[in-house]
């Protein structure tokens, strides 16, 4: 429907490569240049900038990725609507998600679902990322959203949005009007930590390794099986923690937590959606098109 020229740009724009973009779209190189250069024609201005095998992108041709994937993103809804007012998609959606994602992220997310796909009765667990990736070999849940890396051949693993761990305090804490520390100062510093199997504690664990620092060089208060478990700890001892900010975002806004900034020091991470490898369910398809049309998140 789209026009199709713009499709081959969008491919070109994004490898950064003739080769690999008629490789992809499984056309010859030189329709891939005809292609470019009657967007070029069109729009009176180059699009890449060609420095032997090499290509960028100019300023005209950044301009036209941008307008292009807003362009191909509204197609994709518009077409997932359109649809959706014939669908009669009805069943038993199973969804496990790590307590992060279950709690801060998907309630909406799956409020709007339900709206648009009543027929879809949705089942929400919440567990760490060691159980839900059990749940899902075992088929107890259809999809799963997780906070850890991959590490499971029998699993398929795709980013679904972007995370930071941030280091934060509560009101009253001694360090409150400080801006940043350093890693030495965070060793010596009493430190709450999620449970073991949590994908955020793994990160934390790995981002930690990479400046030679091992989990058991700090003051570890305890490990807890909840970001709002650690957040109510916080406000009775004068402990720090590494939480994801899409679980403290309201009490950044009213001032009860704060980022403490780690000099030279940061974790971020992807969440991510599983699913078994080779396991096709509908239901779980119709989600994911659901996030992916409406949300843009990735």
């Amino acid at each position: 429907m789209l026009d199709y020229k713009l499709h081959v740009f969008l491919i070109v724009a994004t490898r950064l490569s003739f080769s690999k973009a008629a490789d992809e779209l499984h056309i010859t190189q030189p329709a891939i240049t005809r292609h470019i250069k009657h967007l070029e024609d069109h729009f009176s201005q180059r699009l890449f900038d060609r420095k032997g095998n090499s290509i960028s992108l100019t300023t005209a041709g950044e301009l036209l990725l941008k307008h292009v994937k807003e362009l191909f993103h509204f197609h994709k809804e518009m077409q997932f609507n359109m649809n959706a007012l014939i669908d009669k998609t009805e069943g038993v959606l199973s969804i496990a998600a790590s307590t992060t994602i279950a709690q801060y992220i998907l309630p909406e997310i799956l409020a709007k679902f339900h709206k648009q796909f009543p027929g879809v009765k949705v089942e929400l667990f919440s567990a760490n990322t060691e159980v839900i990736e059990h749940q899902i070999l075992n088929e107890e849940a259809q999809i799963g959203f997780i906070e850890g890396q991959a590490k499971n051949r029998e699993l398929s693993y795709h980013p679904f949005m972007n995370d930071e761990i941030v280091l934060v305090i509560a009101k009253g804490h001694p360090l409150y009007e400080e801006v940043s520390i350093t890693l030495d100062h965070l060793k010596k510093l009493p430190l709450v930590l999620r449970e073991k199997g949590s994908g955020t504690l793994e990160y934390i664990i790995n981002a930690l390794k990479k400046v030679q620092i091992d989990v058991n060089d700090l003051q570890v208060d305890m490990h807890l099986g909840s970001s709002e478990s650690i957040k109510s700890y916080l406000k009775a001892k004068d402990s720090v923690a590494f939480l994801s900010i899409n679980t403290v975002s309201n009490e950044l806004k009213s001032g009860d937590l704060r980022i403490l900034d780690i000099e030279d020091f940061s974790i971020k991470r992807t969440f991510n959606y599983i699913a078994k490898q080779g396991y096709k369910n509908e239901l779980a398809q119709v989600f994911l098109n659901f996030i992916t049309h409406h949300y843009n998140i990735m």
